[in-house]
């Protein structure tokens, strides 16, 4: 009979609730010697000073890299929404695969199975463990602000699918909110939109009918995977274009859909050549 040698890495050969109490956070018994009850640094059992709970559960209970320590709080808000998806109901592996992991099902095997070896998610049913409870109280309550403004959970996942950090896609947010108001009052516009869960931007015309004027989507451009923050700045590219929509909009009626978006993928690379200073083949 094989005898299995697994044993959650960073953790005590006692189970977390032996040693520990399992209804508070992760890291309760640290102390603060900083000159304000509560602030930095923290002291834990062994006399080692940490910035924050989050730094001494990333390097000291994890031993991930002080060096990557910025890559923590993304990581950390990520595990703790999944934590939170685990904890509230069972979530069967096709639905996770899909909703959290964009149908990637390497990558929620691997995730798991980190969770598993750092024994935070159960073998059998893939729940929290007590630690793993504990890990989650302690995330939610350590949370900044700007992360605080989005739920733990799927929500939390969905925005955050994106290149733009929080304050990046709230000013393209703003902006993009700030100028649509302006151009709702054309008779062509561009708008964002969104359709089942995925972010869209669409582009709605003015039909004369013999009775009324009649608004329609004659194009429509989504992002299934969720990322809101690439929708705006598409959506804020199309702005600094606006003198254009008018054609545009005669273009899909003319030569339709399909056309629209062939001519948007040729202006990108357009775009993209001026960006990086492409002079021309003449140097070539």
């Amino acid at each position: 009979m094989m005898v299995s040698s697994f044993h959650p890495f960073g953790a005590g050969k006692e189970r977390y609730g032996d040693d520990r109490h399992p209804d508070l956070p992760w890291g309760y018994w640290m102390v603060s010697s900083g000159s304000v009850p509560g602030e930095p640094p923290l002291i834990d059992e062994d006399g080692r000073e940490w910035g924050s709970v989050r730094e001494a559960f990333w390097i000291d209970r994890l031993g991930l890299p002080s060096i990557h320590s910025g890559w923590m709080n993304g990581i950390m808000e990520f595990m703790a929404s999944y934590l939170a998806i685990a904890d509230g109901r069972f979530v069967a592996p096709e639905e996770r695969v899909r909703d959290i992991f964009l149908g990637d099902g390497h990558l929620d095997q691997f995730f798991r199975a980190y969770l598993l070896a750092a024994g935070l998610v159960n073998d059998t049913d893939g729940r929290p463990t007590p630690e793993g409870r504990s890990v989650l109280l302690m995330l939610i309550a350590t949370r900044t602000r700007e992360d605080a403004t989005e739920g733990v959970g799927l929500d939390w996942i969905i925005a955050n699918r994106t290149v733009g950090g929080h304050s990046e896609r709230m000013a393209a947010a703003e902006q993009v909110e700030r100028r649509e108001r302006l151009a709702a009052r054309m008779a062509h516009r561009f708008a964002t939109d969104t359709i089942g869960n995925d972010p869209v931007v669409k582009l709605i015309g003015l039909r004369i009918t013999r009775e009324i004027p009649v608004r329609s989507t004659l194009w429509t451009m989504s992002w299934p995977d969720g990322d809101r923050f690439a929708r705006d700045r598409f959506y804020l590219w199309l702005l600094e274009r606006i003198d254009r929509w008018d054609e545009w909009s005669e273009m899909v009626s003319r030569d339709g859909a399909r056309a629209l978006t062939e001519h948007f993928m040729k202006l990108a690379f357009c775009d993209r050549f001026v960006a990086e200073g492409f002079a021309g083949f003449d140097g070539l």
